[in-house]
């Protein structure tokens, strides 16, 4: 199981492919139910999460947030129907991109 606490070090810290640049406004529901608007940026194998005014056009909930930041979505189809809403397919195409070319890794071992 994976759960994201900290959403900026998390996205920060993970490997994000060296081939792609972009920016997508997401949508991430908090720890108190709330949605908080952040600006996604990817660039040549770093991102960074900042908050945003801009409606999000990919919208995660916190449980849906963990398996895209695994790489679990591998269609955007698998992803509509597990619930991830997005305004645009271009956006969520690109979003499920970028987390399916590098796995996060753990320094923990069980």
């Amino acid at each position: 199981m994976l759960r994201i606490l900290d959403v900026p070090e998390a996205i920060r810290l993970r490997g994000w492919p060296g081939d792609l640049t972009t920016a997508v406004p997401v949508e991430i529901e908090n720890e108190t139910g709330d949605w908080d608007r952040w600006m996604l940026r990817i660039k040549t194998g770093a991102a960074e999460i900042v908050p945003t005014h801009v409606e999000g056009q990919v919208t995660f909930t916190r449980r849906q947030l963990a398996v895209w930041y695994a790489g679990g979505y591998r269609s955007t189809t698998s992803a509509r129907m597990a619930g991830v809403h997005a305004v645009s397919e271009k956006a969520l195409a690109t979003l499920l991109r970028s987390t399916t070319q590098l796995e996060p890794w753990l320094p923990d071992h069980f």
